[in-house]
């Protein structure tokens, strides 16, 4: 059983409050006592805890950090770059995943306040939430600063770090109308969630601005996950009902979109054209030059971070940092050679 406080007090023979000025740094404490606290301390091998010094003082050391998917490489690169950041400055980071699920965020908030910490950078979740005035209330009565990455919340006024998703898919997608595409299927994830609907209006503002209209039934809707954009682009192949070109709107459906073409032997770009957007792991791993708007993930995680230091030390920060993706023109873009009947 690890020792308390109560054992080193009666090692050392002193009170429980001498003890405790001792483990704090406290002053008007004997050299003496100071000795023989911390012989007592080694001898019985005590690690204070941590828990228990933020109770007592109110306040931490400590940053949280929340985000809705951890499996996802995307948020792995966003924590890199926030503990880049938090380390260098002397700040803990707590970590918490919500699965996109409105009560895991809640239950996660509530978790987060009772460690005292300093500050919060969320990722909120999105999907069926309605963003309504009691989830808003959720961030707002936490009573602390807050930095948003990737995606706000509407009706509330929350500091962030956002990528411009819109200008990305509007360049992605005249890429491809460029190289004679109008033909072009892109997954969209959950109709009604803030990413998609940013996507598909840079989607949608690329055919415009080319005097092109696009078909509805080319924006598919699918959870967002691999496992749901292999099964939408397994059925296009099995009916043969492919397009030319198909975008993966995030990192994990073009996983997916990529997974299927190579199980049914669809080659890019002599079969079918590909774009996505997000880096890849795979993309570097296997060569496969494909044509991407990359995020840099971990900048945003160390521009999140970063606000979030100039929030506690108190100095004025701006409400909101745009970062631009960069497009990788690599050759998955071009007109298949010859498509699939």
């Amino acid at each position: 059983m690890a020792a308390t406080i109560h054992d080193i007090a009666k090692r050392s023979k002193v009170s429980l409050a001498t003890v405790s000025r001792v483990i704090n740094n406290a002053p008007h404490v004997s050299e003496k006592l100071k000795q023989k606290v911390e012989t007592a301390i080694k001898e019985l091998n005590y690690i204070p805890s941590a828990y228990a010094r933020v109770l007592s003082k109110n306040q931490s050391n400590i940053i949280g950090v929340m985000i809705p998917e951890i499996t996802n490489p995307f948020f792995g690169e966003i924590i890199t770059g926030i503990t880049e950041v938090a380390d260098a400055e002397g700040f803990n980071v707590l970590l918490v995943n919500t699965d996109e699920n409105v009560e895991k965020e809640a239950r996660s908030i509530r978790i987060l306040r009772e460690y005292r910490i300093r500050g919060l950078i969320s990722t909120p979740v999105t999907g069926d939430n309605k963003y309504d005035r009691q989830y808003v209330n959720l961030f707002e009565n936490m009573n602390i600063p807050i930095v948003l990455m990737d995606r706000g919340i509407k009706n509330g006024d929350f500091d962030g770090i956002y990528f411009d998703d819109e200008t990305a898919l509007f360049k992605i997608t005249s890429t491809l109308i460029e190289n004679g595409h109008s033909d072009i299927v892109m997954l969209i994830g959950i109709p009604h969630h803030i990413v998609s609907q940013r996507r598909v209006r840079g989607y949608g503002d690329a055919f415009e601005a080319n005097n092109l209209s696009y078909d509805k039934k080319n924006l598919i809707p699918c959870e967002f996950s691999i496992d749901s954009a292999y099964s939408v682009i397994k059925k296009l192949i099995q009916d043969n009902d492919l397009p030319t070109a198909i975008i993966g709107m995030t990192n994990m459906l073009s996983m997916g979109c990529l997974k299927a073409l190579y199980e049914y032997g669809v080659s890019i770009p002599r079969n079918i054209s590909f774009a996505g957007y997000d880096r890849l792991e795979i993309h570097d791993v296997l060569n496969m030059n494909l044509t991407l708007a990359e995020k840099d993930a971990v900048e945003m995680g160390r521009k999140a971070a970063a606000l979030m230091i100039d929030k506690l030390s108190g100095k004025s920060v701006p409400n909101k940092t745009i970062l631009m993706p960069e497009l990788f023109i690599r050759g998955s873009e071009k007109f298949p050679e010859k498509t699939l009947p």
